[in-house]
């Protein structure tokens, strides 16, 4: 798929772009794969009763965060993830599917059909790495391009899990140098490391802002994103 020829939109943030294809409004929904729980909070300000789904690390920042309402945070994994059959409205999976080991793809899948209600939604958004976007620096943390194209095929082919496909698209969000940096601090612990990994990126943002005729500072990064929506035949 050629992505420089497909339309995208840029948006401020996930919320912004889901929205217009999912109503979160007193929806009852399921986070695999929260991280520090932005999107749950998120969804709890749009009128969701939301849940995060993530390890044990990941929940314990999460739950440092001031509360929005009764949003809620759970220790589980997408492959058995701790709620209830048929309790979501929709269950996410925002850039946290491709970080399934392949053969654990499919039951994973069962396990979303398992707690969705009848017509409920699958939502996923996961990152696309273009040369020239985001995955330019995303990329010297760790190569993702292969596991995204094999969580893809997998999403792709939802009939494989009782699933049809009811929407794709895809978009993009700004990100900056300083945006990387937290990203490092919250997925490499040696601090060694991260300034390895800042002082390359640093060199990339610099290429990548003179061939842009523009500084540093104000050098954005397009962070490039697919949705999918897949809902149960009926």
């Amino acid at each position: 798929m050629n992505f420089a020829e497909m339309p995208m939109k840029r948006v401020q943030s996930h919320g912004e772009y889901l929205s217009r294809h999912f109503d979160f409004a007193g929806a009852a929904a399921v986070d695999v794969g929260c991280g520090t729980g932005d999107f749950v909070r998120w969804m709890t300000e749009q009128g969701a009763a939301a849940t995060g789904i993530d390890t044990i690390e990941m929940i314990a920042r999460a739950v440092e965060a001031p509360r929005i309402g009764n949003e809620k945070y759970l220790v589980g994994t997408a492959q058995a993830v701790p709620v209830e059959d048929g309790c979501a409205d929709a269950a996410l999976y925002i850039a946290s599917f491709h970080h399934i080991p392949e053969l654990e793809m499919p039951r994973a899948l069962a396990e979303c059909g398992r707690i969705l209600k009848p017509g409920g939604a699958a939502i996923f958004v996961e990152p696309v790495g273009e040369t020239g976007s985001y995955y330019e620096v995303v990329r010297l943390v760790e190569d993702e391009r292969e596991i995204q194209a094999k969580a893809y095929a997998a999403i792709g082919a939802p009939e494989n899990a009782g699933f049809r496909m009811t929407a794709e698209g895809t978009y993009y969000l700004e990100r900056s140098f300083q945006d990387y940096l937290r990203l490092l601090d919250l997925f490499v612990g040696d601090a060694s490391a991260r300034l390895d990994i800042a002082a390359a990126a640093r060199a990339v943002t610099e290429r990548l802002s003179r061939a842009a005729d523009t500084s540093f500072e104000s050098y954005r990064y397009r962070s490039i994103c697919r949705m999918n929506i897949l809902r149960q035949h009926d």
